[in-house]
């Protein structure tokens, strides 16, 4: 195998061939992830082999450079390709010597005795060049009349201009310096002057130039101060004692010297010697012209560790930067980086690879210290993809112990698969964390050899830990070919497709009416959908509904016009409205048609066909043909749109099939497949009775076609161009998977099959085939396998391209899958992930359990980010509605038993031992044996117990423990904010959601609460006894009437009976899981009552951090304005009901620290009708219309906030 690399600027691409016979085999893809493979087979070897010869030429002619070699490392892992039965090892590479890549050498500036010297040639088009950067209005000369220009610098440049013979280097410097002027985006270019000088004056004249032009400097003599650009002339002058230069990497005088560099490099002995002398006079000159020496001649050891110390001792930045292309220690490049700036130091791949050559792997402390400092993905991954390629232990244990941050796990994969031997042993001593532990798994099957090897190496703790690995491996038995289910052994996308003529019938049309329709609660909440406003006091809407007509109206009139203006107005220009500006339309377009219904359709289909991605979910509750032919065309093309596409056609399955089958019968083309693509998807839904009835609506051809179309094998519906199989994927090294009968795990051949199978599914549509495989395998090793693609997939760099991993885990996944997904979801949008997370919130929505739905509704009530907030939301609506709930009915019956009796307890069987596990008053774990003896933690396995009950046992208390952790926490967070709102449950809901819970009614009995009557007047108080009775607050015992109305008592409510309560408390002890009998309560001052205004809070600063935490209290912060500014924060109390907070200066968005304090600038109540940008009192209503538990609940949440 061959293998090469191409490192650009920010990219760092690898690429490998092999041939085998008539096979060619190719892999590619960014260094640090396995990247992908093709193969293509030929008629014979020797069409194999030109085949592979022009592949290589291609790719040598576009930069890469071959790595291939006895003592060259790999460029990317080196994971075997997916389809053999096992991992198989080639001869361990050297993991001591570090060569220089060859792929690296472009970027590089050489110094002598660099590896892969070649001859310098000048190019011949310097001349050319030059000109062309010197071509000035005025001349190049008008600079060296200026007055800032230094007299010698004009004699020395006028004689090099007029061409003198004589003319001294610091003419040709000054001239190159002056052409800089203007010319401040072509830095590469300069290097031409370099290569002139060489060509038509020597080697010698040129490095003198060289450091003649890092003493000069543009100047145009003015004081400090603003410039007006029009008064300015710049001249050239020598820099002073105490200036720097601009950053070396943006400094065309770094870059022209470093040109004379590699020549120097190349030059023979006599020429280097003879270059040595003439710059040897510069080492009594200033400080930049003895910078520039070193840089000229690094092999001057006792130069550059001179100019290193003066420029650490000067904490001069400038030629920090510009000595790490010097640098020929370890020692040195550390020193350097400490005061250098890490962003430009991170965007030059020139310097950083001129720095590894000229240190090696003693480069890994200072490109580490850049990493941590930088917050900037291609610099990242450039700095990542050179440590990779070192071969040191102290790059190996970086990158391990930095496993957790964004872009180093395909990192290390790549440092694995280049020193195997390194890599297992850090990744064993580091597998404490589950990343490193799966990554370990994979590497020991991977090198078996280099385990045995360096076992005796390793730790006590890693040594265990590889054994256990090996154990595993070595007990998973294949199952004989005769259990696998057919499809994983001979799948048809194997078997080739006889084409079908399709039957085509034209001229059907569908010509049912469009209509709509609503949940329950919809509309009404469509039509509270807060949207802004930019109008300026109220708006004429007769003036309005004229502009409309005429085509001139302001770009934010016609929103807010068909959003508010009387019916009559509006209702007539609908017809003619076309929808021009779409910001924040989604938004404001649910007010149109949740007012006007069917009359918005017009302008709500033109409003999705402009921007289909964001606005398709406006089109829900219609149902149309046009819409049908939308949605299908959604479906099968845009994947962001693709679940909203499918909840319409799951909402509307009569109306589609009618629409869709026109032209599913019509010609062959796109329209056909995608409007196929729909029905079947209908039908796999359990819609087959509603397609066919919709068919022969259109006759009995029509009908029996589409019954063809239905009784095609689904296992036959295949893309027309099958997923690329991921090189990461490799059947050995992924979690076995268990046939359901005991038969064994499944053989290799399968595996691969099986990721197929995953991979054919589209999002919410699984393959299939998929029914087949979860009938036939055991369902937690199949969730296990899944998980372990998605793990390969994450680590791997988690290409876009392969996300069907991710959204597999909603196919197969279970309870664990959740456990484990769920914290990454919440963290992804902070990473920059936001798509990936909505998607992970859609597979919880799938996985649909119990556990599956309570996580959901925990990122829904805790997300930091608004927008994976907003999709969390939004799915628990769906699936509420889909079961006939509000979204808090549904959040009430997700707080799983999780097998708990109704004392809160379980047993837990070991085989010969069993325990009593369960949770105390407060949600604590206890633990009894068998005798009731409490023990302090549940026992580990034994020798003696059960090997498949003890394990299995043990770790369902340890995820136990897990989810009523969750629960609690997200129960009591629900509790509090039900109390503050004025939630209401039946007195037969208490009983059955909250009093019989195994595990809430631990939390209810520490709460008071109160039974209203019909117009929420509290008409007594209850507390839950010990017995799972209710008893008053004088400890009576109290009833509760089925169709009673509940709710926790807020201490406002209780009245006089708030000491009676505190003392029935107190007397049992009981601790309240928040503050409710010992809440503080506020209430508005008479003059607070009368305005819109808490002026009392205003003008006060309060740290950042905590503006953010009233976010747990139900605040919202805005949509972001512009820079990334959030400038208010928001609670809304009730319909057309919100407290807004103006803060100055703004949240910035992912950068609290920006402004790490906020002045409340204005607080105040307002009906979400105003100008968000209008400083008038528009939209504010006075606070008196505020509930006295709101008012109290506010006040309470700012006095808090600026305690």
């Amino acid at each position: 195998m061959r293998s090469f690399e191409l490192l650009d600027g920010a990219s760092a691409k690898f690429w490998e061939i092999d041939q085998d016979g008539s096979e060619v085999t190719v892999r590619w893809g960014r260094v640090g992830t396995t990247g992908q493979t093709k193969v293509k087979t030929f008629d014979s070897a020797a069409e194999a082999a030109t085949h592979e010869g022009k592949l290589i030429a291609e790719k040598t002619r576009k930069g890469y450079g071959e790595t291939t070699g006895p003592t060259a490392p790999a460029s990317p892992s080196r994971t075997p390709a997916p389809t053999p039965p096992a991992p198989t090892e080639h001869a361990p590479p050297d993991e001591e010597s570090f060569v220089f890549p060859a792929a690296w050498r472009r970027h590089r500036s050489a110094r002598r005795g660099s590896s892969g010297l070649g001859r310098f040639v000048p190019d011949a088009a310097a001349r050319a060049a030059t000109d062309q950067l010197m071509d000035r209005p005025g001349g190049i000369a008008e600079v060296f009349e200026a007055p800032a220009t230094d007299p010698a610098v004009a004699r020395a440049a006028m004689a090099w201009l007029e061409g003198d013979p004589q003319a001294p280097a610091l003419g040709a410097a000054a001239v190159a310096a002056a052409a800089t002027l203007g010319n401040w985006d072509a830095r590469d270019k300069f290097v031409a002057f370099a290569d002139l000088w060489i060509a038509e004056r020597g080697l010698r004249l040129a490095a003198e130039a060289a450091v003649e032009l890092m003493t000069l400097k543009l100047d145009d003599g003015l004081p400090p101060g603003a410039r007006t650009g029009n008064n300015q002339l710049f001249g050239v002058r020598f820099i002073r004692v105490g200036e720097q230069r601009r950053n070396s990497y943006g400094d065309p005088a770094v870059a022209t010297v470093l040109r004379v560099r590699a020549a120097l490099a190349a030059a023979t002995e006599e020429e280097y010697a003879e270059v040595i002398e003439a710059l040897t006079p510069y080492r009594a000159a200033g400080a930049y012209a003895r910078a520039a020496t070193s840089l000229l001649a690094p092999a001057q050891l006792e130069w550059v560790a001179e100019d290193v110390a003066t420029a650490l001792a000067d904490g001069d930045e400038s030629r920090a930067t510009g000595l790490l292309n010097a640098a020929g220690t370890p020692d040195q490049v550390t020193a350097l980086a400490a005061i250098t700036s890490s962003y430009p130091v991170a965007g030059s791949i020139e310097t950083l690879t001129t720095m590894i050559d000229g240190v090696g792997v003693g480069a890994a402390p200072a490109l580490f210290h850049w990493f941590d400092d930088i917050e900037w993905a291609d610099g990242q991954r450039r700095l990542l993809s050179l440590l990779a390629a070192l071969p040191s232990d102290e790059a190996m244990r970086g990158l391990v112990d930095r496993i957790d941050v964004k872009y180093v796990p395909p990192a290390l994969l790549d440092a694995a698969g280049r020193y195997p031997a390194r890599a297992l042993r850090f990744l064993a001593e580091g597998a404490a964390k589950p990343i490193v532990a799966d990554l370990l798994r994979s590497h020991v099957l991977t090198h078996p050899r280099i385990v045995e090897e360096a076992l005796p190496l390793l730790s006590t703790a890693a040594r265990q830990r590889v054994e256990t690995i090996r154990e595993q491996a070595a007990a998973v038995v294949p199952a004989p070919l005769s259990a696998v289910p057919p499809l994983l052994l001979d799948p048809p996308w194997d078997k080739p497709r006889r084409p079908v003529k399709p039957v085509v019938i034209t001229g059907l049309t569908d010509t049912g009416a469009p209509s709509v329709s609503w949940l329950d609660g919809e509309r009404e909440a469509w039509r509270q959908t807060p949207y802004p406003r930019f109008s300026e006091g109220p708006l004429d809407w007769e003036e309005v509904g004229k502009s409309i007509a005429a085509g001139t109206a302001a770009w934010y009139e016609p929103s807010e016009f068909f959003a508010g203006a009387p019916e009559e107005l509006a209702r007539p220009l609908l017809a003619k409205w076309r929808v021009e500006d779409t910001w924040q339309a989604a938004s404001w377009m649910r007010v149109v048609a949740a007012r006007f219904e069917i009359d918005a359709l017009p302008a709500a289909l033109e409003l999705v066909k402009r921007n289909t991605a964001e606005m398709a979910s406006v089109l829900l509750p219609f149902a149309a043909p046009e819409v049908a032919v939308l949605m299908a065309d959604a479906y099968a093309r845009l994947k962001s749109v693709r679940g909203t596409a499918l909840t319409w056609l799951r909402r509307h399955p009569a109306e589609a099939a009618r629409a869709l089958v026109p032209p599913a019968l019509d010609k062959a083309g796109v329209p056909r497949r995608q409007a196929e693509q729909a029905l079947l998807t209908l039908h796999a839904d359990g819609h087959t009775e509603t397609v066919r009835a919709a068919a022969r609506g259109y006759g009995e051809a029509a009908a029996a076609a589409i019954q063809t179309l239905l009784e095609t094998d689904p296992l036959t519906v295949l893309p027309a161009k099958l997923p690329a199989m991921p090189a990461w994927a490799v059947p050995g090294l992924l979690p076995p998977v268990l046939l359901r009968d005991g038969a064994g795990a499944l053989p290799a051949e399968a595996v691969s099959n099986l990721v197929m199978v995953l991979a054919l599914g589209r999002s919410g549509t699984p393959y299939a085939g998929v029914d087949i495989v979860r009938q036939a395998c055991e369902p937690a090793s199949l969730a296990e396998f899944a998980w372990g693609l998605f793990q390969r997939w994450h680590t791997s760099g988690g290409d876009s391209k392969e996300s069907w991993t991710l959204e597999t885990l909603g196919v197969v996944g279970d309870d664990e899958t959740v456990r484990r997904l769920t914290p990454l979801i919440l963290a992804w949008p902070g990473e920059g992930g936001h798509a990936r997370a909505v998607t992970g919130v859609q597979v919880l929505a799938r996985i649909g359990t119990d556990v599956a739905l309570m996580h959901l509704h925990g990122i829904a009530q805790r997300a930091k980010f608004k927008g994976l907030k907003a999709a969390a939301n939004q799915k628990m609506d769906e699936v509420a509605a889909g079961l006939g709930l509000s979204a808090d009915q549904l959040a009430d019956r997700l707080v799983p038993q999780f097998g708990l009796d109704a004392a809160g307890s379980m047993v837990l069987d070991y085989g010969p031992r069993q325990f009593t596990v369960g949770f105390d008053e407060q949600l604590r774990p206890y633990v009894a044996d068998s005798a009731g003896k409490r023990l302090k933690a549940l026992p580990k396995p034994g020798a003696r117990d059960d090997a498949a009950l003890a394990p299995a046992a043990y770790q369902q208390f340890a995820a136990l423990k897990k989810d009523v952790r969750t629960v609690a926490a997200d129960q009591i967070r629900r509790l509090e904010r039900a109390m503050v709102t004025g939630r209401r449950w039946t007195g037969a809901e208490f009983r059955q959601l909250f009093v019989a819970h195994p595990l809430l009614w631990h939390i209810v009995r520490r709460l008071v609460w109160a039974v209203y009557d019909e117009q929420d007047k509290r008409i007594g108080a209850i507390r839950v006894a010990e017995d799972r009775s209710f008893s008053d607050a004088h400890d009576e015992q109290a009833q509760l009437v089925a169709d009673a109305r509940v709710g926790v008592a807020h201490p406002l409510h209780l009245g006089d009976s708030l000491a009676d309560w505190v003392e029935v408390f107190a007397d049992y002890e009981i601790l309240q899981p928040f503050a409710q009998l010992s809440r503080e309560t506020f209430s508005l001052t008479a003059e607070e009552a009368a305005t819109s205004r808490l002026t009392r809070f205003e003008g006060r600063t309060v740290p950042t951090g905590r503006v953010i935490g009233l976010e747990r209290k139900g605040w919202r912060r805005e949509t972001p304005q512009d820079a990334g500014i959030q400038g208010r924060i928001e609670l809304v109390v009730g319909p057309r009901q919100e407290v807004v907070i103006d803060l100055d200066p703004g949240i910035a968005v992912g950068a609290m620290e920006v402004f790490p304090e906020q002045e409340l600038e204005m607080i105040f109540l307002c009906d979400g009708t105003g100008n968000r940008w209008s400083n008038n009192t528009e939209g504010q209503i006075p606070l008196n219309r505020l509930d006295p538990i709101a008012a109290s609940e506010i006040i309470r949440d700012l006095t808090e906030l600026t305690a």
